[in-house]
């Protein structure tokens, strides 16, 4: 842990310079904002893949517990976002080279009010350059990025998703986790693939079905994401069809679904463009409300969003249902 946090302070300091700017940006109601927000993510779809990108403050309703809650800060497509880009790539350096020239291109592509940060998770999480706006600093880095060692997507979720809480919560800007990975289920430090069955307990689970302990580990995972609001996107470059990864897929778009986020399994390295940007595109529409939920009396938190704007009421309106936020 120690040595987790040397290694991201540096793109803490730079994020909270960062958030400074953008805080000065903001309206004075902003600031005079409680400082403990829960901030949530929020898309209006139009049609598959197709998002509106118009909304004001003013175009939502925020329901807890069936009751509905002023919106304290609101952040919409045009404002700042951070994306942290996090490789997990230990396989095919085909495909990875592949998702280098594409990822290096949309980043050339995105907007200047996008700063991204690199990380790699296989291993051990570790940064690779901190959040910027400078692109040809980011190109560098992604097309050295090295294909080697044990995967760590889910060793590092939760890690992940904590740095980028407390960036969030400091800062008046968006931010997304995109995962760019490679790794089967084999390739985990873990030995997923052969599961300790219980010896004493007839009823073992694991005797007759080799995915269960992966099903196990990929629904505690789900559970635990619902601590935070960070959406979290996954690119993997490579789908497989055997019983395990079957069950590591699952998992993956299940975690990836109850952050807000998606994720997307490329068949071909045909498929690594037009699935990095339907995640790109997911990425760049969200919104984020900040509320107030100290009143909340239960856990999880129940949240409903209505959106309306003129005279057209929104009806695929998406964000996490329910969200379990660690007590302060």
């Amino acid at each position: 842990m120690k040595n987790f946090v040397v290694k991201m302070l540096p793109a803490m300091l730079l994020v909270f310079a960062f958030a400074l700017l953008a805080r000065a940006q903001k309206e004075k109601s902003e600031s005079a904002a409680p400082k403990s927000l829960l901030k949530i993510p929020v898309w209006i779809e139009e049609g598959e893949g197709k998002f509106w990108n118009e909304a004001k403050r003013q175009t939502f309703k925020v329901f807890i517990e069936d009751k509905e809650v002023p919106i304290r800060s609101f952040q919409g497509p045009r404002d700042p976002a951070i994306i942290l880009v996090v490789f997990d790539t230990v396989a095919g350096l085909a495909r990875v080279d592949q998702a280098r020239a594409e990822l290096s291109d949309a980043i050339k592509a995105l907007p200047e009010n996008y700063w991204i940060g690199l990380l790699r998770s296989q291993d051990e999480l570790s940064v690779i350059l901190e959040p910027t706006p400078d692109r040809a600093s980011l190109v560098e880095k992604i097309q050295a990025v090295p294909v080697a060692g044990k995967a760590g997507l889910l060793d590092t979720l939760q890690p992940v998703s904590r740095l980028a809480t407390g960036m969030l919560q400091k800062a008046g800007v968006r931010l997304c986790v995109l995962y760019v990975t490679d790794s089967s289920i084999g390739n985990y430090r873990a030995d997923y693939l052969n599961p300790v069955i219980n010896s004493s307990d007839a009823g073992d689970l694991s005797r007759r079905f080799s995915d269960r302990a992966v099903q196990e580990r990929m629904s505690r995972l789900a559970e635990s994401q619902a601590e935070f609001t960070i959406p979290i996107f996954i690119l993997h470059l490579e789908q497989r069809s055997d019983t395990m990864n079957l069950a590591y897929q699952s998992g993956l778009e299940r975690i990836a679904a109850v952050s807000g986020g998606s994720a997307i399994f490329c068949r071909t390295t045909d498929e690594i463009k037009p699935s990095l940007g339907k995640l790109l595109a997911r990425i760049q529409s969200v919104y984020f409300l900040g509320v107030d939920a100290t009143s909340a009396k239960r856990r999880p938190i129940k949240i409903r969003i209505e959106a309306q704007d003129a005279a057209k009421r929104f009806e695929r309106v998406n964000h996490a249902s329910q969200i379990n936020p660690a007590k302060k």
